[in-house]
């Protein structure tokens, strides 16, 4: 696949942010990053912006139906039907296509991370601003618009991957706090989702989210890599920070390993997870977590994951790079992982969006 071209420019040291007043327990400010740095991290150019997308409908997998407020899946998102589906669950999975070519040579889901209020979130790997649900009702919201800054956007501008179907999920509803029965049927909803848009035309899937959006696509990933008439599909996820729960979701565990990168005062750390048990079959598999580690919400234990290299998690973590699997720590806080271009302070922006954002980018065009 032709790579999309970029003039290197000049590289300077990577800067540390320092997040002060954590004890582990939006700004709205736009700035055009493009021309705000160079290269943050040597080696590694600065990924322009892609173009804004504006009204776009984000759709409910679910709709109300009557008076009463019963509920039902819309045909479109069928796939979605698996047994004992929660209607109400899905009431609150809304989804906005992007692209819906005819050939699906390239299949890209990106989604948001879980909404911590009634009201909406703003998302680097969407694009979602925060107020993206204002025009919400019982089936769509619609004036939907992605920031050209996202994740997606960039993909979608630098046309990396054509003739893709191309959909954000603007809010995933893979609420942390579900039964593990409920979250496992949603789980299965998404997975059979996207394998319906697989076709034989098929060359690579695209996973991304941030928060329990990048535990989701990881999740996803695991389905399908363990799909034997799928081993020749490229499938690339990228992590933000992912966030899983301890014992039932992509086998956990207890042990906190300690974030090298680490703010002063903080006690950032991943929980342990053995990838290699995950995911016995890496055949082009390629997946990427940015981990910082911060507590979600504070003396919860709620926190992204970490792999590790041997047999037993070590107390503090270090870089990996596997081939199939790659993993950085960041200094950054939780939601500065999941929207580094508006939630740091302005100054750290370019520096955040080069940790998360355009390290992912530069991940992804180097493997395609």
């Amino acid at each position: 696949m032709k790579k999309f071209a970029f003039p290197l420019l000049a590289c300077l040291p990577l800067m540390t942010a320092v997040a002060c007043g954590d004890t582990d327990a939006m700004d709205d400010v736009e700035t055009d990053l493009d021309q705000q740095s160079a290269a943050l991290i040597p080696g590694q150019p600065v990924y322009p912006s892609g173009n804004t997308m504006n009204g776009l409908v984000a759709k409910r997998v679910a709709k109300k139906v009557n008076f009463w407020g019963k509920k039902e899946i819309v045909p479109e998102f069928n796939a979605f039907n698996v047994s004992n589906a929660d209607t109400s669950v899905l009431y609150n999975v809304r989804i906005a296509k992007i692209a819906e070519p005819s050939i699906h040579k390239n299949v890209i889901f990106m989604t948001a991370g879980q909404k911590q209020s009634s009201s909406g979130h703003a998302n680097g790997v969407t694009g979602q601003a925060a107020d993206w649900d204002k025009n919400c009702g019982d089936v769509q919201c619609t004036g939907l618009s992605l920031d050209g800054r996202s994740m997606a956007m960039k993909i979608k501008s630098y046309n990396w991957f054509p003739n893709a179907w191309f959909a954000v999920a603007t809010d995933n509803n893979f609420d942390y706090t579900l039964s593990s029965a409920k979250r496992e049927r949603l789980v299965q909803g998404f997975v059979n989702w996207i394998k319906s848009q697989i076709t034989s035309d098929t060359e690579n899937v695209v996973l991304a989210g941030s928060s329990r959006g990048g535990c989701l696509v990881t999740l996803i990933a695991q389905e399908l890599r363990a799909i034997p008439a799928y081993n020749n599909i490229n499938i690339y996820v990228s992590s933000y920070d992912g966030v899983c729960n301890k014992g039932d979701e992509l086998g956990v565990g207890t042990t906190k390993i300690k974030n090298p990168v680490a703010p002063s005062g903080t006690y950032y750390g991943g929980w342990n997870v053995n990838m290699n048990a995950q995911f016995p079959n890496h055949s082009n598999l390629h997946i990427y977590h940015i981990a910082g580690g911060q507590e979600v919400v504070p003396a919860t234990g709620v926190r992204t994951f970490s792999a590790y290299n041997g047999t037993t998690p070590p107390s503090t973590g270090t870089d990996i790079d596997w081939g199939w699997f790659k993993q950085t720590w960041v200094p950054w806080k939780h939601k500065e992982i999941g929207n580094p271009f508006t939630q740091p302070d302005l100054a750290d922006q370019p520096a955040a969006v080069a940790d998360t954002i355009d390290a992912q980018l530069y991940w992804l065009e180097n493997l395609i």
